[in-house]
């Protein structure tokens, strides 16, 4: 006879998302913690998975967290990522003989051995993870925060190091074997053809059919973002808009140069490798008392790509001095120095990069900027559909990251001389 208190409440659906103390007592307790438990908002919570909450047992501390479906619509394949990337880690650590002081996430399993819980039911998904919180660490908004220059360019060189450690650990996961959680999700051809899309004001998808992906899985992740969603007088507005055409331009003129990872993928000039698929800073742990990394964190974007792609977005969100919402573009500049350091972390510190994939690390940080600036702008053209704005967010919030984005490309261009230069400094051989 099953235990009452192990009893799903029948409120407690796939739907179900209004969780009260009762109720993340009992999903907690549907793991192997032992008692007593308290639950507690996580203070720390992103912006993507809001169901995040701080665990206190008899064992220790532990993050309670929820896999938020509106975005991952596959949350299995977000865990499945998750597990392959933890377990290749943890394999490659007690084989290395290297002491990196690297502590990657591990999951707590439930009390049948699942490594975590699944309540999805006909009404929806429910997927939730008990993490063990890495202990004596500390996280990092943004270099700013750190007080004195020398302080951030060192902890700018540890997120380099993060970076190449996390893409050495996990270099013996086979990529054909991880199906990524956002289907669609980096892939250029398809933002061009969104773009495209929305740009001959595309409303449904019979109009826009010829450039919609034949991939049904990810045909069914994207389409909605293919059309417009605005009226005819506003469309006509932000299109026509001053201000944009030279940016629109710009990526129509850049479209085969923003491809280039993908053609040496396709051409096998790199390799295909796991890649995390969010590598700010603040997805970064380190040791609360030396600074030196230790982890990187939020695994729900695990997928097959290049490494480069990492490493490209990470660069991108790190050096523009002004940050991605600044108005006056003459005050979006490359921060030399920290592009130095990240750089300087990585190639000192990986063991699988290839000579052919160095070789495109310069234009890499270059293709993911401009990557993210068509995203920005073809969000703002068709309506906002995808980077969703707050009631106190400005109308054009979009409309001015995409021109951020776009001028530090072009920043980032006016810099590679200079940048090749300085990773020259630090390649192998």
């Amino acid at each position: 006879m099953v235990e009452e208190a192990f009893l799903k409440p029948p409120h407690i659906t796939g739907a179900y998302d209004a969780f009260n103390l009762d109720d993340l007592l009992w999903i907690a307790r549907r793991f192997e913690v032992s008692e007593p438990l308290s639950v507690t908002p996580f203070g720390g919570r992103g912006n993507i998975n809001l169901h995040t909450y701080e665990v206190k047992s008899g064992d220790g501390t532990f993050l309670l967290q929820k896999v938020n479906s509106e975005v991952f619509t596959m949350p299995h394949r977000v865990m499945n990522g998750m597990m392959a990337s933890i377990e290749a880690q943890a394999l490659a650590l007690e084989q290395s003989k290297l002491d990196h002081h690297w502590e990657p996430i591990r999951l707590v399993p439930t009390k049948d051995g699942a490594p975590f819980l699944d309540l999805t039911d006909d009404h929806g998904w429910s997927v939730w993870r008990l993490m063990y919180f890495i202990p004596d660490s500390v996280g990092y908004r943004s270099l700013s925060e750190l007080n004195g220059r020398p302080a951030q360019i060192a902890l700018a060189e540890e997120v380099g190091r993060g970076m190449a450690i996390f893409s050495d650990l996990t270099s013996s996961i086979d990529p054909k074997s991880i199906d990524g959680s956002l289907p669609g999700y980096r892939d250029t051809s398809i933002y061009y053809a969104q773009f495209h899309s929305v740009m001959s004001c595309h409303r449904t998808l019979e109009a826009a059919g010829a450039l919609l992906p034949t991939d049904p899985i990810v045909k069914g992740s994207t389409e909605q973002h293919f059309l417009v969603g605005l009226s005819d007088d506003e469309y006509a507005e932000r299109q026509n808009d001053p201000d944009l055409k030279p940016f629109i331009e710009l990526v129509c003129e850049q479209e085969p140069f923003t491809k280039g990872l993908w053609s040496a993928l396709e051409a096998g000039h790199i390799r295909h490798t796991l890649i995390h698929g969010d590598t700010k800073i603040e997805n970064f742990l380190f040791d609360a008392q030396t600074s030196k990394v230790k982890s990187l964190v939020d695994l729900d974007t695990i997928m097959p790509f290049t490494w480069l792609a990492d490493w490209g977005d990470c660069l991108r969100s790190m050096v523009n001095v002004a940050g991605e919402k600044e108005r006056d573009l003459s005050k979006i500049l490359v921060d030399e120095d920290v592009y130095e350091a990240v750089a300087r972390g990585f190639l000192t510190a990986a063991k699988e990069v290839t000579p052919a994939e160095v070789d495109l690390m310069v234009f890499a940080v270059q293709a993911i900027t401009l990557e993210l600036g068509l995203r920005f702008l073809t969000d703002y053209l068709r309506g906002d559909t995808y980077f969703r704005l707050s009631a106190d967010d400005p109308a054009d919030l979009n409309k001015v990251r995409a021109m951020v984005q776009l001028t530090l490309y072009l920043r980032l261009k006016e810099f590679a001389p200079e940048a090749e230069r300085r990773l020259a400094k630090y390649r192998a051989g």
